[in-house]
C-alpha cells in the first residue's frame, strides 16, 4: 500500500523566498523541483540521492508540509506520523538541555511522565549520548548536536522517518550503531526515507530514488540502481584511492625538486598544550598535546564526535586560549568552520568570497580575480554563483562558498573543519584534490574528517579521542622534527617559529561562552543554598524580591533591599566580587543618568538650592532622589544576577510548570506559557552561538584585528549587527519548522 503519493510536483524559489518556509511564486526562478511524480510504499526503506542542489531537501519539506508546492499534489496515508531530521541539526533543537529536548516531542504527545522518560532513555541510547542527557545543548560538538536532533525525532516514534543527511558529521563507530537501529525500525515496519550520499547509509535501503537538476532520473530498487555503474558514478564521485595515486605518481617524477624546495620545513608545533573550557567540566578537555606539521603536507585528523577536533584547531587559530603550553606557527592559520551557514554573513555570494581579502587592502582588479579563482576551486562558478544569496544556497554549495571564502585569504596555514559533511561524491571529490592541491603549492593543510578514505588519502592521520593524542601515522613525530633539523637547521628551528598570542576579541568569545554556561547551569560545581531550594520557591522568592526592590521608595528603605539582596546573591553563589566589578562598571552610567534626574525632577517647595545653574540646580529632595534610584538599580540588579545564577533554564521550566498548575485547571493553555519560556532560553544561547561562531569567522577573515580600546571594538562589533539580524531571521523560522515537526500543537 503506498503511504506517500507525489503526483507532477513543482516548485520554484523566488528571489524573495526564504528556504526555511513560507510559499514561493514560480516568477521566472529556476524550478528547484520539475514535474516529480513517484510513490513509497508503507514499511519500505528508500535512500533519495543525488548531487548537491537538486531539489532533495526541498522535496522532503514539501512532503512534511513546511514548504507549499507551486503545482501537483502530495498524498499522505491517513493518521501518519512525519518525523524530518534537518540537514542542520542546530536548527532542530528546542531546549537547552539534552535529555529535555528529546523529551519535548513525547511531551507534545500527551504521554505519561514514566513513558517521556523511558522514550528519552532509549533514544539518548541509540545515538550514544546518554551520558551526556544533563548536558547543555550549546556545550556539544556539531557530530554530538546531530546526534541529538536524531535523538529528539526518534522519541515521537514517527511512522514515516524522513532523514536529511542526519548521519554526515557522526563518526563511523555512531554512524553504525543508528544504522543498526535504522534496520530495527524498517523490521518493525515503519517507513524510513533517508536522504544521503553515503554509500553505506545508500546500501542499507531497499528503494533509490535520484534527483538531478529538480528532475527523477531514477526510480527503482537498490539492485537496479547499482547495477548501473553511471548511476554510482554521478552520486559517490570518482575514487580518491585513484586520485592519490596520480598524485603519488605526479610526486615521484618531481621527488628531486620536492627535496631541494625542503618542502618538511617546520610551520606550526604544539608544545605540552592543555585546555578545558571553564564553562564545563567534561567537555572538549585537551591535554599535553605535542605534535608538528611541515610545509607541503596534507594532514588528516579523526576522532569520535566531541574528541577536540575543533578545539584543537581553534586553539592553533588563536580563537582560544591554552591554559599550559605554547603553541609556535611561521603565521597564523585561518580556518573554515564546521557550522558552515554561520560563516556565510553577506548576502551575496561573491561578496562573502570578497570579504577576507577585502580586510586585507586588496581591492579592484585583484580583489576580482581572488574572488573568481577562489569560486573556480570550490566549482562555484562566478558567473553562475556570483549574484546568488547566500541563504538560498544548498547546504552543500553553502560549505563549498565557505571554503571558497579562506582560499580567497591565500594563507599559508589552512585548516579545514569537516570540509566535505553533506558534500555529493563529485564534489567531496574536488574538495579533497583541492586539498592535495594546496598542500603541492607548498601550503600547510590540515582536515579533521570522519572518513577513512580521506584519512587514507591524507600524507599523514593525527587520531585524538577524549582530548588525547592516540594514533599518528608519522609514528615518531619528534625524530621526524629532529631529522629535519639536521637537514635544514635553518628553516626547521623554533627561532624561525614565532609564538602565537591570542586575538583580543578571544576574551570576548570567552564572555559568550559563560552566558551559554549561566543560563544552562552547566557551569556550577556544587549547589548554593537558594539552588537546593525547590524550583517553585525559588521563582517566588525572587519575584518577591525584585518586586520589591523597584517598588520601595525611601531611601533607607532602598538601602535595606540592597543588602538584603546582596545576601540573597551571596546564598545563591553569585560572587560578590564580580557583583562589585559590574556595579562599578555600571556606575558612571547611573551618575549620568542622575545628572538628567536632577534637570527633570521637581524641587520641594521651600527648600533649600545647594547649586543653582540655569534649569540645573541641586536641591536635597534630588540627591535623596538620585540615591534611591542608584540603590533601588543595584538592589534589582542583585536580584537577578542571584536569581539566574541559582536557577538554570530546567528548573526555570519546572518551576513555572508547578505555579502555573492553578491555571491549566481552568483550561487556560499555559503550556504556550512554558512553552514561550523555553524556546527564550533555547534562543538566547543559539543567538550567543551564532554571534561567536559570526565573530570567529570575521576574525579569521581579517575584520577584528588588533583592535584596542572601548571605541574601537564598538566600531569593530558594528559588522556583526547585519549578520546576526539574518541569522536570527532564519534561525527563528527553522525553530518554528523544529516545533511543527515536534508535535507541538
Amino acid at each position: 500500500m503506498s503511504i506517500i503519493s507525489v503526483e507532477n510536483l513543482s516548485f520554484s524559489y523566488s528571489n524573495d523566498t526564504v528556504t526555511t518556509n513560507g510559499t514561493a511564486s514560480a516568477s521566472g526562478a529556476k524550478k528547484a523541483v520539475d514535474n516529480v511524480s513517484f510513490e513509497i510504499e508503507e514499511g519500505s526503506y528508500t535512500a533519495l540521492v543525488g548531487i548537491n542542489g537538486s531539489g532533495k531537501s526541498t522535496l522532503t519539506r514539501i512532503i512534511c508540509g513546511l514548504l507549499k508546492q507551486n503545482e501537483g499534489t502530495v498524498k499522505i496515508q491517513d493518521n501518519m506520523r512525519i518525523g524530518l531530521v534537518f540537514q542542520s541539526p542546530k536548527d532542530q533543537l528546542v531546549s537547552g538541555i539534552v535529555s529535555r529536548d528529546t523529551a519535548f516531542g513525547p511531551q507534545n504527545l500527551g504521554l505519561s511522565q514514566s513513558e517521556i522518560e523511558l522514550r528519552t532513555i532509549e533514544s539518548l541510547t541509540v545515538v550514544d549520548l546518554l551520558e551526556k542527557a544533563q548536558s547543555a545543548t550549546a556545550a556539544l560538538s556539531l557530530g554530538q548536536t546531530q546526534k541529538v536532533a536524531l535523538s529528539g525525532m526518534l522519541a515521537i516514534w514517527p511512522d514515516i522517518l524522513i532523514l536529511d543527511e542526519a548521519v554526515a558529521m557522526i563518526d563511523p563507530d555512531s554512524r553504525e550503531s543508528i544504522f543498526e537501529f535504522l534496520r530495527y525500525w524498517h523490521r518493525e515496519g515503519n517507513t524510513i526515507i533517508h536522504v544521503t550520499h553515503d554509500l553505506d547509509a545508500i546500501k542499507e535501503a531497499e528503494n533509490i530514488i535520484g534527483m538531478n537538476e529538480g528532475k527523477l532520473f531514477f526510480n527503482g530498487t537498490s539492485e537496479e540502481f547499482f547495477s548501473n555503474s553511471d548511476y554510482e558514478q554521478m552520486i559517490m564521485g570518482p575514487s580518491l584511492r585513484e586520485l592519490k595515486r596520480s598524485f603519488t605518481a605526479d610526486h615521484d617524477e618531481t621527488a628531486d625538486e620536492v627535496e631541494s624546495n625542503s618542502q618538511k620545513e617546520l610551520t606550526l608545533r604544539f608544545s605540552n598544550v592543555s585546555f578545558s573550557y571553564d564553562s564545563t567540566e567534561d567537555v572538549h578537555t585537551l591535554s599535553n598535546l605535542n605534535f608538528n606539521l611541515y610545509k607541503g603536507t596534507l594532514t588528516a585528523f579523526t576522532g569520535p564526535s566531541g574528541a577536540g577536533k575543533s578545539t584543537v584547531m581553534e586553539l592553533a587559530c588563536g580563537l582560544l586560549k591554552a591554559n599550559s603550553g605554547e603553541i609556535f606557527c611561521k603565521s597564523i592559520p585561518v580556518l573554515a568552520q564546521q557550522n558552515c551557514s554561520s560563516a556565510l554573513f553577506e548576502s551575496f555570494a561573491a561578496d562573502d568570497v570578497a570579504f577576507g581579502p577585502r580586510n586585507l587592502g586588496i581591492k579592484g582588479k585583484e580583489l576580482k580575480q581572488r574572488v573568481v579563482a577562489a569560486m573556480e576551486a570550490v566549482n562555484l562558478p562566478y558567473n553562475m554563483f556570483g549574484d546568488r544569496q547566500t541563504v538560498q544556497l544548498s547546504g552543500g554549495e553553502q560549505r563549498r562558498l565557505a571554503i571558497a571564502g579562506i582560499l580567497a585569504m591565500d594563507s599559508d596555514i589552512v585548516f579545514f573543519d569537516e570540509p566535505t559533511a553533506g558534500l555529493d561524491g563529485k564534489a567531496r571529490y574536488d574538495v579533497m584534490c583541492l586539498l592535495r592541491k594546496l598542500a603541492e603549492q607548498g601550503k600547510t593543510v590540515l582536515f579533521s574528517t570522519h572518513k577513512r578514505d580521506e584519512a587514507r588519502f591524507a600524507d599523514r592521520e593525527i587520531g585524538i579521542e577524549k582530548g588525547q593524542l592516540v594514533f599518528d601515522s608519522a609514528e615518531d613525530d619528534e625524530a621526524i622534527f629532529e631529522s629535519e633539523l639536521k637537514a635544514n637547521p635553518d628553516a626547521n628551528t623554533l627561532d624561525s617559529l614565532t609564538k602565537l598570542e591570542p586575538y583580543p576579541f578571544e576574551t570576548t568569545l570567552t564572555r559568550l561562552r559563560n552566558v551559554t554556561s549561566s543560563l544552562s547551569g552547566t557551569k556550577r560545581k556544587s549547589k548554593s543554598i537558594v539552588e537546593k531550594l525547590p524550583a517553585a520557591i525559588r521563582i517566588l522568592l525572587f519575584l518577591l524580591l525584585f518586586v520589591c526592590s523597584l517598588a520601595v521608595r525611601p531611601v533607607w528603605l532602598c538601602a535595606a533591599m540592597l543588602f538584603v539582596s546582596i545576601i540573597y546573591c551571596k546564598l545563591a553563589g553569585f560572587s560578590l566580587k564580580r557583583l562589585l566589578l559590574v556595579s562599578i562598571k555600571i556606575l558612571p552610567f547611573l551618575l549620568l543618568f542622575s545628572v538628567f534626574q536632577m534637570i527633570f525632577h521637581p524641587a520641594l517647595e521651600g527648600e533649600t538650592a545647594f547649586t543653582t545653574w540655569k534649569w540645573f540646580y541641586v536641591t536635597p529632595s534630588k540627591l535623596l532622589f538620585c540615591l534611591a534610584t542608584i540603590l533601588r538599580t543595584y538592589a534589582s540588579l542583585s536580584c537577578i544576577s542571584a536569581f539566574f545564577i541559582s536557577t538554570p533554564e530546567y528548573d526555570l521550566i519546572d518551576g513555572m510548570s508547578i505555579l502555573l498548575k492553578p491555571l491549566a485547571l481552568i483550561k487556560i493553555p499555559v503550556r504556550y506559557l512554558i512553552l514561550i519560556a523555553e524556546i527564550i532560553f533555547r534562543f538566547i544561547p543559539l543567538l550567543v552561538d551564532e554571534a561567536s561562531d559570526i565573530i570567529k569567522t570575521q576574525i579569521i577573515r581579517g575584520s577584528f584585528g588588533q583592535v584596542r580600546g572601548i571605541f574601537a571594538k564598538i566600531r569593530a562589533v558594528m559588522p556583526l549587527i547585519v549578520p546576526l539580524i539574518i541569522q536570527t531571521v532564519k534561525r527563528s523560522e527553522a525553530l518554528a519548522d523544529a516545533i511543527t515537526m515536534r508535535c507541538f500543537k
